[in-house]
């Protein structure tokens, strides 16, 4: 009966080895232990188990073979390979562990980051809206993120959201470009449009102290209306800067005398009337305190300024050295002849983060940087036009149907400065002055830079640009030198003919004396 049953041992392996294999060829599709996955293994060992028991003597003999001791020593030490990839693995992941061996220490984390992550008292999530245009973008910021999340111990963490298949989530931050970061905190959250370390960081330490931020718009003066959502309106302004945690309001200097303590910034965008004297020597006392001024002007000919003075243009000028002219910027041989082009950027702050983002301003007047003697001040032209622009001055009986010529001695010549900031180095007071507000306007607001331009300029003037700084990371030059054509000839002589010649020598030098002695 029994030698009879031995006939199925052979059966019995094979079902054993096809049950591992379809087992194992399960998990890998289902990546899940099933009620199928079990009932393989179970037969497996069954079918195993019943092959030894019907045939020991098999087994026993094939134990004693000297196949089996070397398979068996084999086994031993793949086995043990094998345990110590496993425990070396479960180590790394339960302690995970990074080393940057660059030189320069390229994909560390400044000193100041690795502090602020170390003080955090509340998880904080990134959220990176990235459409799959912009898949390059997300990959290279990735690497970053992972370094947040590690230093933080995964107090940080990260996700990418395609705003596409998602738009609600975009809607609830306030995302309105491409490849733009979100730095959640509880219920506070900011977005970064060009987010690097420092902003990240900076961003955390905003989050962090959620002290309120407030920035006031003036009225009273015909300005632009942060509540309007037409084209005109700067609606999408107020939405931008709550985005980015301030608290917008708004402050009528002709009712109140003072500008509250608690302003980072005051903003006039594009009165239409203007300021009075005792308005404009309110901002002055604001600004010798050390507070920061946003202004926004347009040209007369947009305004009902008609031969009234200015009491704030004549500020701007003696006390800034910031001349408003009284012209409007054309360019004919642009394709918005009308409207003036940022060509080019002065390095600052305010646009260091612009990128290759052209700023273009609808209706401009040019702005002069002169000197104010006894002053202690530090001016820039921020953004500049081509050279083929100039300042139309005369503006009377103006219109679009009009036929401009640029006239030397008469007109502003390029290329022409279209923003300008100055900051007293003994206050720490800030001022911006742009000639336009139409730029920022819900119309213009997402073409191009115009927005970028206009919360990097609040940004900078209410302190909020920079508020730690990274030790720099040296940048090691290193320089491929070419060899010349001599070592060029040594290279080739010792490759391709001297070591290759050398092996088939000692081929043919051990032919022959093994020839010989036969």
């Amino acid at each position: 009966m029994n030698g009879d049953l031995r006939r199925w041992v052979p059966a019995a392996y094979w079902v054993a080895v096809v049950s591992l294999l379809a087992s194992a060829a399960w998990y890998v599709v289902q990546r899940s232990i099933d009620v199928y996955l079990q009932i393989g293994i179970a037969l497996a060992l069954v079918a195993f188990i019943g092959a030894i028991a019907l045939d020991p003597a098999r087994v026993r003999r094939a134990l004693r073979t000297r196949q089996t001791r070397y398979g068996s020593n084999m086994l031993l030490m793949t086995a043990a390979f094998v345990g110590i990839l496993v425990v070396v693995n479960y180590i790394v992941y339960a302690d995970p562990a990074r080393w940057d061996l660059t030189e320069d220490q390229q994909y560390s984390l400044a000193p100041e980051t690795k502090l602020i992550l170390s003080q955090l008292q509340q998880p904080v999530t990134i959220k990176g809206f990235f459409t799959p245009n912009m898949a390059g973008a997300r990959d290279n910021v990735r690497p970053l993120l992972d370094q947040y999340r590690i230093e933080s111990d995964g107090l940080v963490d990260y996700e990418f959201i395609d705003p596409l298949e998602n738009p609600i989530a975009a809607d609830q931050y306030g995302v309105t470009r491409d490849g733009t970061l979100v730095v959640v905190a509880g219920e506070s959250s900011e977005v970064l449009s060009f987010p690097n370390e420092r902003d990240i960081t900076s961003a955390l330490v905003r989050l962090a102290n959620p002290g309120e931020r407030k920035v006031y718009f003036l009225v009273g003066h015909g300005e632009r209306d942060i509540n309007e959502n037409g084209e005109a309106g700067y609606s999408q302004v107020s939405d931008a800067l709550q985005a980015k945690s301030y608290s917008v309001e708004t402050l009528n200097l002709i009712a109140q005398a003072e500008v509250p303590q608690d302003a980072l910034a005051v903003i006039i965008a594009g009165p239409l009337v203007p300021l009075g004297q005792e308005e404009v020597d309110a901002l002055d006392r604001y600004l010798s305190g050390g507070g920061s001024l946003v202004v926004l002007e347009e040209p007369t000919l947009a305004t009902r300024y008609g031969d009234a003075e200015d009491p704030l243009a004549t500020y701007l000028e003696q006390r800034w050295g910031l001349r408003l002219n009284d012209d409007l910027v054309v360019d004919l041989n642009s394709s918005l002849p009308l409207a003036g082009i940022g060509m080019q950027y002065a390095s600052h702050p305010i646009t260091e983060r612009m990128g290759n983002l052209t700023a273009y301003f609808p209706s401009a007047r040019s702005i002069e940087v002169i000197p104010v003697e006894g002053a202690n001040l530090s001016q820039v032209g921020l953004v500049r036009t081509g050279d083929n622009a100039w300042g139309e001055r005369d503006l009377k009986g103006f219109s679009e149907e009009s036929r401009l010529e640029y006239d030397p001695e008469q007109d502003t010549q390029a290329p022409l400065v279209l923003a300008a900031a100055a900051q007293d180095q003994d206050s720490g007071a800030r001022l911006v002055v742009i000639g336009d507000s139409d730029f920022a306007a819900n119309g213009d607001y997402f073409n191009l830079g115009n927005g970028d331009l206009f919360v990097n300029s609040v940004d900078w003037a209410a302190r909020q640009e920079k508020l730690i700084d990274l030790t720099p990371k040296p940048q090691t030059q290193r320089f491929v030198v070419p060899p010349s054509i001599r070592t060029l000839g040594l290279i080739f002589l010792s490759v391709v003919i001297l070591i290759p010649g050398g092996v088939v020598a000692s081929g043919v030098s051990v032919w022959w004396r093994r020839r010989r002695r036969l």
